[in-house]
């Protein structure tokens, strides 16, 4: 870690959450055109800025990751229509952008924002910083896959809660979080995450079913 973080360890895993949760603040079918691309930009850019400081981050495949993840977005696909919603906002369309171009380009920005920076951010604020932190808040000392049931039902709790699709989201964060137990791993976590928005990219995409997006 470096010497500037030493005093505020957990300022590179909520500073890009942050700007991320300060941008849905302000997101609308109205100017997300414009501002889901500068959303992506500035996350991606926090988390290339503090880069240095994941340790927790060490690549690896698993197999395991992968089904976790296609089981979670098929549970989230599966189980839309039983339950109330937080919100029912209108869904935005991309194939009314007039120009193929803009049209096109929204489309892989959506798609890199989800698979690449969207888990990043994700994985390194709920399964890095914050379920170590609700152990001790020196959450760098507390080794990376350690279970407590607060941290557990806190986690997955707020994960749901994060998103209109908050059933769905409690199930994922459960997931994910069993899955961090299970291989002690934060990057597993990242690719799991992946996984899923990669296939609900496939459904929304294949299918025109644009309220999953």
């Amino acid at each position: 870690m470096s010497e500037s973080m030493k005093s505020k360890p957990w300022l590179p895993y909520v500073v890009p959450f942050g700007v991320y949760m300060a941008f849905l603040l302000v997101q609308s079918n109205a100017n997300l055109l414009w501002l889901y691309p500068v959303k992506t930009i500035a996350v991606a850019a926090a988390l290339w800025f503090f880069r240095k400081e994941y340790e927790e981050l060490r690549p690896n495949f698993s197999i395991l990751a992968v089904v976790v993840g296609v089981v979670a977005i098929a549970i989230w696909i599966g189980i839309d229509s039983f339950y109330p919603k937080f919100t029912q906002a209108t869904p935005f369309d991309p194939t009314t952008i007039a120009s193929v171009a803009q049209r096109n380009m929204f489309i892989v920005i959506r798609i890199i924002g989800a698979v690449i920076v969207v888990p990043l951010m994700e994985e390194l604020f709920w399964r890095a910083f914050l379920i170590r932190w609700l152990i001790n808040e020196n959450f760098k000392s507390v080794p990376v896959g350690a279970f407590t049931w607060l941290s557990f039902a806190v986690t997955a709790g707020l994960f749901g809660a994060e998103h209109s699709e908050w059933l769905a989201g409690l199930i994922c964060g459960v997931l994910y979080n069993g899955l961090y137990y299970k291989r002690k791993d934060v990057f597993s976590c990242v690719v799991a995450h992946a996984v899923s928005n990669a296939a609900l990219a496939v459904w929304v995409l294949s299918r025109g079913d644009w309220k999953f997006w």
